[in-house]
């Protein structure tokens, strides 16, 4: 029985797919997995017996990712089960800003105690007050061609726009999903000096923190800039000299300030970006499936702390060994031995490796002798071992 704590609510489409050998929900106390969406996690804060923490969503920063790592906990998140939630939020947004929705709903909520005459007369007097522009023939210039960057740039050509993305590191699989007319560049600046909206659509870390800062943003002629990736992708310093340009410029944010609440150039929104039911149960779907690969098999689909490795095990294995260790010379051969010593043969020996963490799983036909977990525990530079029974 597999024990999965729920930290925020997840979509029962997801949770669904949980078999009768899992118990899950806000009340596990002891879980070898976590499922979570926006809450923090800090995985020092869990028992031992933690195993995974999956992210229903990209981002993972309300995760402490070194923490887990360090204890050989295995972090997923849903890469693209939200993109489409969130392009269409960026045209939807967008669309609100170049029109002016936003300042004429606002004017069009005075006229609630007039009459029907002569509220006809307020908008025909008015309306010239909110006009506003088109996207067609506009210039987009998208940061970052990850699964949402992809569907941004390929909506904005579908609306008549030119686009101009950056990309340092393309991935071969979002490029092939990418408008052949888009233009692809690896110098940010190169984008920010011909844009007329200017969309960040890359992951916070430490180094996409202030991406868009005040230096760079200087070079910047547009008028709207969107973030609906991460807060401290764009420097507040940034945000404060672009607003101060031009009083018609709009900064349009999905995680709102105290500072831009109170400025009527900022168009801020609650996290609506994965808010559709779509996008939860998508994220919540690929969450589950992944952990249950993980939890039942070894298997590791979208983490961003351990390699992608591992199949499904042949009908004669009996037990699957999974060792996890930091990425350093001679470890295939010192757990190998470990195997040696004991007698057994193997019947698989799979090694995966991203630089940081090497992820073993070995097959065995045979039963697992007494003091082989113990002797695999005590090669230096190893993090867990876990044991699978088929």
């Amino acid at each position: 029985m597999y024990s999965v704590k729920t930290l925020n609510k997840i979509s029962a489409k997801g949770t669904g797919l949980f078999s009768k050998n899992y118990s899950v929900g806000d009340s596990e106390n002891n879980p070898q997995a976590i499922l979570v969406r926006s809450a923090q996690v800090d995985t020092d804060s869990f028992p031992s017996d933690l195993l995974a923490v999956a992210r229903a969503g990209a981002g993972v920063n309300n995760i402490t990712i070194d923490k887990a790592s360090a204890k050989g906990i295995c972090v997923f998140n849903t890469p693209g089960a939200n993109a489409n939630a969130v392009a269409e939020l960026v045209f939807t947004t967008l669309g609100i800003a170049l029109r002016n929705i936003h300042k004429s709903l606002a004017w069009i909520g005075s006229l609630k105690d007039k009459e029907d005459k002569d509220i006809s007369e307020a908008v025909e007097k008015n309306k010239a007050a909110f006009v506003g522009t088109e996207l067609a023939g506009k210039t987009i210039g998208v940061v970052g061609l990850g699964k949402i960057g992809v569907l941004v740039a390929n909506g904005a050509i579908g609306r008549g726009m030119k686009v101009i993305a950056y990309e340092p590191y393309p991935s071969v699989a979002n490029m092939l999903m990418l408008n052949n007319t888009v233009k692809v560049v690896s110098n940010l600046d190169e984008v920010i000096a011909v844009a007329d909206v200017l969309t960040v659509h890359v992951p916070f870390m430490p180094a996409t923190k202030g991406l868009l800062n005040e230096t760079n943003l200087a070079n910047y002629s547009g008028s709207y800039l969107l973030n609906f990736a991460r807060n401290g992708i764009v420097s507040e310093a940034g945000i404060n000299a672009f607003l101060a340009k031009n009083k018609n410029n709009a900064y349009i944010t999905d995680f709102p300030s105290k500072a831009d609440l109170s400025n009527e150039q900022v168009i801020s929104f609650p996290h609506l970006g994965a808010s559709t039911e779509e996008a939860e149960e998508n994220c919540a779907t690929m969450a589950v499936e992944q952990l249950k690969d993980y939890l039942e098999f070894g298997i590791v689909h979208n983490s961003v702390n351990f390699p992608a490795s591992g199949s499904t095990p042949s009908a004669s294995v009996k037990h699957r060994i999974v060792v996890i260790s930091n990425d350093v010379p001679n470890m295939i051969a010192l757990i190998s031995k470990v195997f040696g010593d004991a007698g057994l043969n193997i019947q698989s020996f799979k090694n995966e490796s991203n630089g940081k963490i090497g992820y073993n799983l070995i097959d065995l036909e045979s039963t697992v002798p007494q003091g082989l977990i113990d002797s695999l525990k005590k090669i230096e530079q190893v993090i867990r071992v876990r044991v699978i029974e088929f």
